[in-house]
């Protein structure tokens, strides 16, 4: 009689643990969504009931999500600090067809303000982009948008390291081009 009440218990933590495992979701790629409103406001500022038609002033080209984000100083956001305490409220789930992005705007050599988002991306031939950096100046005006697919399961790739990282990449490439090119 023992033995039979062993099986059962084993057969049904065994059920339950198959079940548990059947309702697991896979794990999806994430991108950060939300505004960073720049450097001109921090945790003194009055923001609390700022929306996007306030932080871009009816701008109709210029991306905001919410939420909208400060930083104690006025610094770039701690996307770690977000994506451990408002992954939820700050992310969205990227499509198949989708990239993450950050689009960043910059007047006189200062960053100004930076969306984070879900969104799909072409160059100017109609290509679908994946990842890179992109820029475009306007006398003092400068935007750069950054792109990059999130591995599943793992914290979103649209970070402000992911943009200075490829500069930086963008750099030492063209560093080395240009070595190269002097030699032959």
């Amino acid at each position: 009689m023992s033995r039979n009440k062993y099986f059962i218990v084993v057969s049904v933590v065994l059920s339950f643990a198959a079940l548990l495992g059947a309702q697991s979701p896979a794990p999806v790629s994430r991108c950060f969504q939300f505004t960073w409103l720049g450097p001109r406001w921090n945790n003194e500022s009055t923001f609390l009931n700022a929306t996007c038609q306030d932080a871009t002033q009816l701008s109709k080209s210029v991306p905001c999500f919410e939420p909208l984000v400060v930083s104690l100083d006025g610094t770039w956001p701690d996307v770690e600090y977000i994506w451990r305490n408002h992954a939820e409220n700050a992310s969205c789930i990227l499509a198949a067809n989708d990239v993450c992005a950050q689009h960043t705007y910059y007047f006189d050599g200062k960053v100004d303000n930076s969306t984070y988002l879900c969104t799909r991306a072409v160059n100017e031939l109609g290509a679908a982009l994946t990842s890179g950096c992109y820029e475009e100046r306007k006398g003092s005006f400068v935007t750069r948008t950054c792109f990059c697919r999130s591995v599943p399961g793992g914290m979103p790739c649209n970070s402000a390291a992911l943009a200075n990282f490829n500069i930086l990449l963008l750099l030492v490439t063209t560093i080395i081009w240009s070595v190269n090119t002097d030699l032959f």
